[in-house]
């Protein structure tokens, strides 16, 4: 159970659970040692009494006439503490002595009953010279030492615990100072479990912490430079990447294209100057051929590198790639807002954001079966840190998913191709509630060399 606390929260629970033993344990013993007390002084209070009754005894019967001043002497002892006497005889002198009642409105039942002696009652018998006997009895009545137990034990456990609460706050106080190191590094590593590498920890007083503090900040260090390196490494492979599906498509355009054309050509030539059936035959298969074989070659250059994100702009680039998923899928309706100011993003990070935005339709069209897809790009400016970016969002009306298995191949890919970018991507989903896809891009490099050509035009 304790294993769901805090480090602190642990430490200061078990103090606490000490502590109280303590309190409990020395609340025990002062009870117990109370109530000896009580019983000593009650026991010695009745030794006396009993010694004083009996020395009258040893002086022989008393006489008739003695027994009146012998009562009203052994009536003293009612002022002893702890004492109460009755006197009887033949005929009934005194009462019965009662059963005494301990109870005291300054003293809780509680306090009385556990510190309570047995009960005490001696009887001596003194015989008369003229004839019967008297009969003394003496009873324990130790209210008074009750009172008196009950001031000092409320003194000492008052103390006692006043001094255990201050001992208690001050370890909590020493422990609260001591783990501030802990709660530092605690916010760091979740810093850090959230993608902030520009995180470090501050030096600290304690010795022990400060070496972990070190180590942590040398650990960000390698493990900044690490991702730096990567996404490096991944925009240059992204960037070869495209770079040879480009070269590959303007090939398959260019070169393929214009054989296949030949070939076409050829064929229809071939079909208007013969009259031989089986080759006009074969000469408008070869023609059919060649058309599959362009429509093949179109697709594949799509898929490569869409040549219009070169010759008309990333929005005409989008906007083609949507109007082809609304003819493919026509039950679903797509819904695009981008903002013509796409085409003034860095030109080389164009082809990165319709490979994102084609992977996100692709997801969706091929996980979600949704019927409703909403696009958006457009610039958002950020106050802090002040800085220009492109948004992407991608939302669906599809089935979701959990966000732990939703992580899958495109995902991943697209996140690696976000990050190497410098931007952020969030996703947002859950089964039944559909999937929201958000990607963040940084915009000022293209506007930095927008805003230097401008100024290289206005001086020429």
């Amino acid at each position: 159970m304790l294993r769901h606390f805090s480090l602190k929260t642990r430490l200061n629970l078990i103090i606490a659970a000490i502590l109280i033993g303590i309190v409990a344990l020395g609340s025990f013993l002062v009870i117990h040692r109370v109530r000896q007390s009580v019983a000593e002084e009650t026991v010695s209070a009745m030794e006396m009494a009993r010694r004083t009754v009996e020395a009258t005894y040893l002086q022989g019967p008393l006489s008739e006439s003695m027994v009146q001043p012998w009562i009203a002497m052994l009536a003293s002892l009612n002022q002893l503490r702890h004492v109460r006497l009755h006197v009887t005889r033949d005929r009934v002198l005194a009462p019965e002595p009662p059963a005494p009642e301990y109870g005291n409105p300054e003293i809780p039942r509680w306090f009385i009953k556990l510190i309570q002696p047995p009960p005490l009652r001696i009887e001596q018998l003194i015989p008369i010279r003229e004839g019967g006997r008297l009969r003394v009895t003496l009873v324990a009545d130790p209210r008074d030492e009750f009172l008196e137990a009950w001031h000092e034990t409320r003194v000492f456990l008052g103390l006692f615990a006043l001094l255990v609460l201050g001992f208690f706050i001050a370890v909590t106080i020493v422990l609260g100072r001591a783990f501030r190191p802990v709660d530092a590094i605690l916010q760091g590593l979740q810093a850090l479990e959230q993608g902030n590498y520009h995180c470090r920890l501050p030096s600290f007083s304690d010795p022990d912490f400060n070496r972990i503090a070190a180590a942590f900040n040398h650990y960000v260090d390698v493990l900044e430079q690490t991702r730096s390196d990567n996404r490096n490494l991944t925009r240059q492979l992204l960037k070869v990447e495209e770079e040879e599906r480009r070269l590959l498509a303007r090939e398959l355009h260019d070169e393929l294209g214009q054989v296949l054309s030949a070939i076409k050509v050829m064929a229809r030539s071939i079909q208007k100057g013969s009259d031989r059936e089986p080759v006009v035959h074969a000469a408008k298969n070869i023609t059919a051929n060649v058309d599959h074989l362009f429509d093949i070659i179109r697709l594949m250059i799509q898929k490569l590198r869409p040549l219009m994100l070169d010759d008309l702009g990333l929005s005409a680039a989008i906007d083609t790639l949507v109007s082809g998923w609304r003819e493919k899928q026509a039950d679903t309706r797509i819904h695009l807002n981008c903002d013509q100011i796409v085409d003034r993003f860095p030109r080389d990070s164009q082809i990165h954001v319709y490979r994102i935005v084609q992977e996100s339709l692709t997801n969706a069209f091929k996980h979600a079966h949704a019927k409703e897809i909403r696009v958006n790009l457009t610039r958002q400016t950020s106050d802090v840190p002040r800085r220009r970016w492109l948004r992407i969002k991608v939302i669906d009306d599809g089935r979701g998913t959990k966000i732990d298995s939703s992580q899958g191949c495109g995902l991943r890919g697209m996140r690696e191709r976000v990050e190497s970018l410098g931007g952020r991507f969030e996703i947002r989903t859950e089964p039944g509630q559909g999937f929201t896809m958000c990607v963040w891009l940084p915009f000022e490099e293209e506007e930095e060399e927008n805003a230097n050509a401008h100024s290289r035009h206005a001086r020429g």
